[in-house]
């Protein structure tokens, strides 16, 4: 409950409320019945017991709560998330949780709990399991012929998988076997030393001259064959690592296998389990692959030194290359290796590669052009950006220089042998190199060359994309222009501009001044804060939603900061033009003007600080303004309950009548409110509340509140973007939603 307002049922304390023995239950129709199961904020949601919570501590010490359907999918909630998916057991209906949430933290959390009902529905949580009627009916009127489900390969073209299921239990056995050794003290210690002194002596055979691609038995050919089975020998013992660790910490390793990456093959074992781990763990399976590797590395680069360059010593040495080759690239942080998700792990920023080069891409540029000082995440991000960018790009390069400089005098002279078997490997050989880095980015390549083709032709499209109809669309859906007549509507649509925002750019900025007001027409964007010099994400916008209505009032100081998550189309809305085509009475005007300061009126209250400008829309439209003077009566002590009540403005009084005397037990001010338990139950008021002075209350009915949780559950695209937003990510392991 808010912290000054006062609670219907004990207006001095926040302890729970009395309640009356309930009536004899009427009689109910079965219409009363359909309704009661048509009605979206009457729908109980239930919550499987069979789930997996782990509740843990980020780094910095901030809640980290994971949900699982092992091992399906696994879902991050907030801590507020957590504490009202306790309560879903079935006996609470929707409306409930919205009060619920009230009482618990000060503020509507009409979005809050609707997005969390639906994602959990979604992600088939909860016990009855989501259902696409419209798909069953198409199916049921023109059915379709079986597709046999393709359980041996998934994905497709350049990241194909071909899985082994059920591994589980070998992975078990394997660590029940060597863990006990594997992870002791003794091993690990031994284990390192082993990878340092290697590693030094390795440095000091590449000094000494060793060849990394000498012939063995005086084949070059069989030279290239063993480095590419130690290779990919390297990689099996670096995956084994990864899962061997996530078992030793308890987690299921559930399928593995061979894939195809760009035509290149390798292994890889799913250890999404891991997220149910705390941030030390997950960074130490991350971690078990390169040292793993780094272990083998230098144990056989001391083999190798030992039985110098006869037949076994040249191919420890091989084996040594491959290894330090494959796990060096697999701890460099500017690609998506180990090296890279365990810095993401350590530093607690989810997509650090991707919010890095999207910042480089636009903000950067906007923030250098207008001179302000970058901030330190600011920077952090435009150095790993263009280090990143510059690494991919540059890698390629160099990886062209040294293989050409290290194959070609083994590939020519293969070429140049007679008979076919020789021009055969050849092809073979730069085939498994150049075909995959070909497709690759000659894709990437062919995709900026489409894009500057197609510039123009899009920038003109772009004037264009939205039709009127849907213009006309997005403007009937804001409540506080309901009262224009449908000709202020077509000029209000015709007169905006639509711009086109690349995915990472910022729209505006907290404490700038606009003379705009956008409506998001495509894509996602986030709602940023500046917190302690950093910025939080706060809320998030999909199609319908709007922000810079204060531009309209004059008073166009950004609140917050918005950031395209996807590509954004917006319909712009210059203020002066904005009002220009308001042609008419001027009660439209005064109307469109009342309707928006009311808007800031209830923004300014701490209960719907949580609320995003849409939702705050539809809220607006419901709660009825009544005005009162002192003494007036707005409830009576022992009236039935159907009503909740927000103070506007003024000062109102709640007294309690006990036997014949009527004591004054608190005085409510702006923002305070009472009645929130009506809007559940028909509870007699047990306190009676009266104006001081002049002034007036908002008023949401019982059957307003039922009609806009039916909204939020409506509105359709909202939970598009939750579910990536809470999906994590990392080496070896699916995505979380």
């Amino acid at each position: 409950m808010h912290s000054r307002a006062a609670r219907e049922g004990n207006v001095a304390s926040n302890s729970a409320v009395e309640l009356a023995p309930p009536a004899a239950p009427a009689a109910i129709s079965v219409w009363d019945r359909v309704a009661d199961r048509a009605s979206q904020g009457d729908y109980r949601p239930s919550l499987r017991q069979d789930l997996t919570w782990a509740r843990m501590k980020t780094r910095h010490g901030q809640p980290n709560i994971m949900l699982a359907d092992r091992p399906r999918k696994y879902l991050r909630l907030s801590s507020r998330d957590d504490q009202i998916a306790q309560l879903m057991d079935g006996s609470r209906r929707v409306s409930d949780l919205v009060v619920e949430y009230f009482r618990r933290f000060g503020s509507f959390g009409f979005r809050q709990v609707t997005d969390l009902v639906t994602l959990l529905r979604q992600a088939g949580f909860l016990t009855d399991p989501p259902r696409d009627i419209y798909k069953d009916l198409r199916e049921r009127l023109n059915p379709s012929p079986p597709v046999r489900e393709r359980r041996w390969v998934e994905g497709s073209g350049l990241r194909m998988k071909f899985p082994v299921r059920g591994i589980d239990g070998l992975v078990t056995r394997y660590h029940d076997a060597v863990g006990r050794f594997v992870y002791t003290p003794v091993f690990l210690w031994s284990g390192a030393l082993i990878a340092t002194f290697g590693l030094l002596t390795f440095v000091r055979l590449l000094i000494l001259g060793r060849d990394p691609f000498a012939p063995i038995a005086g084949s070059g050919l069989l030279a290239i064959v063993v480095l590419v089975i130690a290779y990919y020998f390297v990689i099996f013992v670096h995956e084994s690592a990864h899962a061997l660790t996530c078992k030793h910490y308890g987690r299921m390793v559930p399928k593995g296998g061979f894939m195809l990456y760009y035509l290149m093959p390798a292994f890889y074992v799913d250890v999404t389990d891991a997220w149910l781990e705390p941030w030390r763990h997950r960074i130490m399976i991350f971690w078990a692959g390169p040292f793993s590797g780094f272990i083998l590395a230098g144990a056989s680069a001391l083999g190798a030194s030992a039985f110098g360059t006869g037949l076994i010593g040249t191919v420890l040495f091989k084996l040594a290359v491959a290894a330090y080759l494959m796990n060096l690239l697999n701890m460099m942080p500017l690609l998506l290796w180990d090296g890279y998700w365990i810095l993401e792990q350590w530093l607690e920023i989810p997509d650090l590669r991707q919010k890095a080069l999207a910042f480089i891409k636009g903000p950067l540029w906007s923030r250098l052009w207008s001179r302000k000082r970058l901030t330190g995440r600011e920077t952090f991000f435009t150095v790993f950006g263009l280090l990143s960018a510059g690494y991919s790009f540059g890698s390629i390069f160099l990886a062209y220089l040294y293989w050409r400089h290290r194959l070609g005098p083994i590939v020519s002279p293969l070429w140049l042998t007679p008979g076919l078997l020789g021009k055969v490997i050849t092809v073979g050989l730069v085939g498994a190199i150049g075909v995959p880095l070909g497709i690759r980015y000659g894709r990437r390549l062919w995709g900026y060359r489409t894009a500057v083709m197609n510039a123009p032709a899009a920038a003109r499209k772009a004037l264009f994309t939205i039709r009127m109809s849907d213009r006309l669309r997005l403007l009937e859906g804001l409540a506080f222009l309901k009262s224009l007549p449908q000709k202020s509507l077509e000029r209000l649509a015709g007169s905006a501009k639509v711009r086109e925002i690349p995915a990472g750019a910022t729209v505006v900025r907290q404490g700038e001044r606009g003379d705009e007001f956008f409506i998001l027409a495509a894509g996602q964007a986030a709602v940023l804060v500046r917190d302690q010099s950093e910025d939080r994400i706060v809320g998030e916008m999909t199609v319908g939603d709007f922000f810079g209505e204060r531009a309209l009032l004059k008073s166009g100081v950004r609140e917050g900061t918005v950031k395209a998550q996807t590509p954004l189309r917006l319909l712009v809305f210059q203020s002066k033009a904005f009002w220009n085509e308001l042609v008419g009475p001027v009660a439209w005007e005064s109307r469109v003007r009342g309707a928006l300061e009311e808007r800031e009126r209830l923004r300014a209250l701490p209960m719907f600080a949580d609320t995003g400008s849409r939702q705050l829309d539809l809220l607006a439209v419901k709660l009825q303004v009544r005005n009162f003077a002192a003494g007036d009566v707005i409830v009576k002590q022992g009236d039935p309950g159907d009503a909740f009540y927000i103070v506007r403005e003024g000062s109102l009084e709640v007294l309690v009548r006990k036997e014949r005397s009527r004591r004054r037990v608190r005085i409510l001010k702006t923002g305070d409110f009472f009645g929130e338990i009506a809007l559940l139950r028909d509870v007699p008021r047990i306190a009676t509340v009266q104006g001081l002075d002049e002034g007036s209350v908002w008023r949401l009915e019982r059957q307003d509140f039922r009609d806009l949780l039916g909204r939020y559950l409506d509105l359709e695209g909202q939970i598009a973007g939750v579910a990536a937003s809470r999906m994590p990510r990392g080496h070896s392991m699916g995505g979380a939603n």
